[in-house]
């Protein structure tokens, strides 16, 4: 198959008119062709897509790996960067040297990723529509689904699930089950994700037959007239998702928000990336930590529960605590899912090298040989735009830039391109890839040392995402080291100057409900001249380091007059002394202003929280000098949640390889954990026990098929599951796809599909038995309230002399029970 492929590849480079995409179908070749064919391609990007086909062919064991080239196509000096040699005579090309077993594994597409897969829960895939997943990805994305799904609507939700398991199905889920007519607000990182996930978010609604037509994004830069419309939708309950960053939500929506929280019209409040709220919220963008006063002032506002939900790849125990004490209301229990486990699809590698110079030539020389999708990052914004100025110099075409100051219609562009594989490098600082989608990405060239050991893996994470063999390169010299360390210290105003920032900040006050006062953001302290969005932040940072100290709690309170245009202004800085400059203040205590009081309060958790800045950067350094350690063991350390490890894979590190072990990459997420769920309330019918038996008589059926019986209970079923008194259906795969193909079953709640052998939840089960069946769910201390519904000639397990309803006092006949529900 691939060395038709490659003789038609061959054929084609020649007479590109003879190209076929039924006949070139592997992605390597596919991009030759498609370089070959961009009329904006430099001979550099030429000769790249030229080695990744011919280590391709060579993964795949193809003969003649010869290719005859356009005349002109690639500078002779590219074909030699690249590690191909051309024949004077005929210019044909080959590689110079075999390549090794591990380039071969990524050029192969070696499946490294390995999951549990359970079956989809029927009344999920019956929602998706066309969409038509059959599998969850593990048991992590399916326990995650199920819990979210039957939580009470006032829960705080934790997701912890490594990349490319499917976080993003848990907020589709949301919105296709749980608010019809309310909206899930869903906060990201940046706007290049904002955009992304809207799009996928209408194509999932799509398919289900939900989708609007409009947007699904609130973001800066957009037309009134699209503004106008996703206020019309919010207001009259069909818009159903949108998309944020921080900024916005804090900013210009946020009056529209409290008012579709008081007309209860908000469903659920979600962030993606939730990690952040940590790294970036203490000093980079405060707006994070900002999210959480104003989730707990809109769930206090709300005329309905409003459900949170917080989603990460990679929680480690220091964020994880920061998002507990910000989210979660006094007096109340989160409920964490965690189905973590390490990427196996990653080969590290690390390179230290003495001076700048070195540095630089190593990057490139890997540039010219690392497969593509590329993403080269840096650290600063001056040093990502000097690497692509680089790279055009070296006649490389196909690559873009983006940075955290790329403006939205820039980065719209950019993401549309590197989605459809028009280009071959980004160029990024850590503005770009968080929670992108991209899923063939087979390289991450780090040519910067991130400031911890967190960002680093979530950056190389950005590869591999389709479950494949990919590279992870870090090289770097001492000066670098040093760099990372004074990022990595978190610039935590000092005591001396946060108090004096407050007591200017109490010159603004003014009372508001509650027994609270609010405060402009925009004082100027006694040395500053102006006002200015830096002056803003540090009073913003003020604010947050002395509610994490117990001093205060923040609050935002709704407009005083609402008005039709309130949500109109999107501003990201506050102007003058008016609502969107104010936020209120509960003093929690009366010392406030005392030195001593900020000396023992407000210093303790500013080194608290240095040390946990320091410790992140502590973990990449040790691994940094002394690459022969395993680095899968020190994440597995690292992010360690309440005491459990993820599970451990390895792709390849040089520690591992240092002890003479390859890739370990066992089948994953098999196991997950689930705390705080709290078990629902019992249906009044169910007895102490909570098992009732349910017996019918096969003879007052015409047929006992499935598709009949599922007819006949069709009344009852619908009312016990449209009442969630029951919020799983156990029962063969045979009754439970009869169930999904009822027409009269698909509008429910969402329900969890069990099989016979499934493990039990927090749910109240529904059991059903086919008359042939005999596979009575076993009892136990840990067994959840169970309504089972089997035919009267089935003998006990326990006692074959008799039947297995008969020693049930509180039994029922399943005539006399439909009567009842």
């Amino acid at each position: 198959m691939i060395q038709a492929q490659w003789n038609a590849l061959q054929r084609a480079l020649l007479v590109p008119e003879h190209q076929s995409e039924q006949t070139v179908v592997e992605p390597y070749f596919l991009r030759l062709l498609m370089v070959f064919g961009d009329a904006k391609a430099g001979s550099a990007d030429r000769a790249v897509a030229c080695r990744d086909a011919f280590g391709c062919a060579q993964a795949h064991g193809c003969t003649d790996l010869l290719l005859q080239l356009p005349a002109g196509s690639v500078e002779r000096q590219h074909v030699a960067r690249v590690g191909l040699t051309q024949d004077p005579l005929t210019d044909r090309v080959r590689l110079e040297a075999a390549l090794e077993e591990a380039e071969l594994a990524v050029y192969r597409r070696q499946r490294r990723r390995v999951l549990h897969q359970p079956k989809i829960d029927v009344a999920l895939s019956s929602a998706l529509g066309r969409v038509g997943f059959s599998n969850y990805n593990g048991l992590g994305q399916q326990v995650a689904v199920r819990t979210l799904l039957t939580s009470p609507d006032d829960s705080t939700v934790f997701i912890n699930l490594p990349t490319g398991c499917g976080k993003t199905l848990a907020v589709h889920a949301l919105s296709l089950f749980a608010y019809r007519q309310k909206v899930v607000l869903v906060i990201v990182p940046t706007t290049g994700l904002a955009i992304e996930q809207a799009a996928r978010a209408g194509e999932v609604l799509e398919a289900a037959g939900c989708d609007h037509g409009g947007s699904y994004v609130w973001i800066g830069g957009q037309e009134e007239a699209e503004r106008r419309e996703i206020r019309e939708r919010l207001h009259c309950g069909t818009q159903r998702i949108l998309f944020c960053a921080p900024e916005s939500a804090i900013s210009g929506l946020r009056p529209l928000l409290f008012e579709l929280a008081g007309k209860g019209l908000l469903g659920a409040l979600v962030i993606d990336e939730a990690h952040l709220v940590g790294q970036w919220g203490a000093e980079f963008r405060p707006d994070f930590q900002l999210l959480a006063p104003l989730f707990h002032s809109l769930r206090e506002h709300s005329s309905s529960a409003i459900r949170t939900l917080l989603m990460s790849a990679t929680f480690n125990s220091a964020a994880l605590e920061v998002l507990k004490e910000a989210f979660v209301p006094e007096g109340t229990q989160a409920i964490e899912i965690n189905g973590s486990f390490l990427r196996p699809e990653l080969n590290f590698n690390v390179r230290r090298v003495l001076a700048e110079e070195e540095h630089r030539q190593v990057v490139v020389d890997l540039l010219w040989r690392l497969p593509r999708p590329l993403i080269l990052y840096t650290t600063t914004r001056e040093d990502a735009q000097n690497w692509r100025d680089m790279l055009v110099k070296q006649g490389f075409r196909r690559l873009g830039l983006f940075h955290g100051e790329t403006n939205t219609q820039e980065r719209e562009r950019l993401i549309g391109q590197w989605q459809d594989d028009h280009l071959d490098i980004m160029v990024a600082t850590s503005a770009f890839g968080v929670g992108m989608d991209k899923s063939d990405v087979r390289s991450v060239l780090h040519a910067a040392v991130p400031e911890n050991l967190d960002r680093f893996y979530q950056e190389a994470g950005r590869a591999g995402r389709d479950g494949n063999a990919c590279w992870s390169w870090l090289v770097f010299y001492p000066g670098q080291i040093n760099v990372a360390e004074q990022i990595s210290r978190a610039r935590l105003i000092s005591s001396e100057v946060g108090l004096d920032r407050w007591n200017t900040l109490l010159q603004s006050r003014r009372r508001s409900g509650d027994g609270c006062f609010s405060v402009s953001l925009s004082m100027l302290r006694r040395d500053l001249k102006r006002r200015s969005e830096g002056n803003a932040e540090w009073n913003v940072r003020t604010l947050l380091l002395m509610q994490r100290a117990g001093l205060i709690r923040l609050r935002y309170s709704p407009p005083e007059v609402p008005h039709e245009n309130a949500a109109v202004v999107d501003t990201e800085l506050p102007q003058g002394d008016n609502y969107f400059d104010r936020i209120d203040i509960q003093i929690l205590m009366d010392a406030h202003q005392s030195t001593d009081t900020w000396r023992h309060y407000v210093d303790p958790q500013r080194a608290l929280e240095q040390r946990a800045m320091a410790n992140g950067f502590a973990s990449l350094r040790r691994w940094l000098d002394d690459p022969d350690q395993s680095l899968c063991r020190q994440l597995e350390e690292f992010y360690r949640l309440d005491g459990i490890s993820p599970e451990r894979s390895c792709g390849g590190c040089p520690g591992c390889r240092a002890q003479g072990r390859g890739p370990f990459t066992p089948t994953l997420s098999a196991s997950f954990h689930v705390t705080g769920v709290v078990t629902p309330a019992m249906p009044k019918w169910m007895p102490d026990s909570q098992l009732l038996r349910i017996r019918y008589s096969t003879e007052s059926y015409r047929s006992v098929t499935p598709r009949a019986l599922i007819h006949n209970w069709r009344r009852w079923m619908v009312a016990l599951l449209r009442s969630q008194q029951v919020q799983a259906v156990r029962a063969s795969r045979a009754l439970l796809d009869e169930i999904q193909t009822d027409a009269g079953l698909k509008t429910l709640p969402f329900w969890c599909a069990l099989e016979p052998r499934d493990s039990a939840g927090s749910w109240t089960e529904l059991v059903l038995l086919m008359p042939e069946e005999s596979n009575l769910p076993a009892g136990g201390y840990e067994v959840p309230a169970r309504l089972i519904v089997a035919p009267e000639t089935l003998s006990d397990p326990y006692h074959p002399y008799r039947s297995w309803w008969e020693c049930d006092s509180q039994s029922k006949d399943l005539v006399d029970f439909a009567r009842e529900i």
